[in-house]
């Protein structure tokens, strides 16, 4: 959008739902920033009820994925990163958000160690604890968000033929890898369509 003058990238720190004021409101923490908008004490809390979602266009195989890809204003939940838009010139006064025009769901990475490895509809399945340092565990037990993960410390990883193979070794049960994708809050579970494999660090 040509009136968008601020483009801001970082994870979802936390979220306020419609009906607990003064949601719907998103913050995003540690970001880069480009444009009008200079998030305060690093913290950027935007409203997004009018925002358009979508899914990096990196990530083509979302429709044969074994579940529902979906990213929208319903499940959005901390952790998960995102590029975001807006067009407004400043933080309004009197009030700490400003409105969003876009969110899109970008690639992140995920360090942890492999639980249980399956297949699932033409995809390789990992199932990944995630190390305690990562975003989503840390951002889970906050009060008043408007989703909640069923389990906070677990992402199902889905690799297929088109999945970057960059680990120096075999993935078994225990090993500790790195995982970069999208992910997707599937009514409480995280769900990430891989386009990267690496060798994870150790926890």
């Amino acid at each position: 959008n040509t009136t968008d003058i601020t483009l801001i990238t970082g994870p979802v720190a936390f979220v306020y739902s419609a009906s607990t004021p003064p949601g719907p409101l998103l913050e995003i923490s540690d970001a880069e920033e480009q444009g009008t908008l200079v998030p305060w004490m690093g913290m950027a809390p935007f409203s997004f009820g009018n925002a358009v979602f979508q899914v990096s266009g990196q990530f083509t195989n979302l429709s044969q994925l074994p579940f529902t890809a979906a990213f929208n204003a319903s499940n959005v939940v901390p952790g998960q990163r995102i590029s975001v838009t807006s067009h407004a010139p400043s933080f309004p006064d009197g009030n700490s958000n400003a409105a969003l025009t876009s969110v899109m769901l970008v690639s992140q990475t995920i360090d942890g160690t492999v639980s249980a490895i399956g297949d699932e509809g033409g995809f390789t399945t990992y199932t990944v604890t995630l190390a305690p340092y990562d975003s989503f565990p840390a951002l889970a037990n906050q009060s008043g968000q408007t989703t909640l993960l069923s389990h906070p410390n677990t992402v199902v990883v889905y690799a297929d033929a088109n999945t970057q193979m960059l680990n120096s070794t075999p993935i078994a049960v225990g090993s500790v890898v790195r995982f970069s994708g999208v992910v997707f809050n599937d009514n409480g579970t995280l769900r990430m369509d891989c386009a990267q494999i690496h060798d994870g660090v150790q926890e």
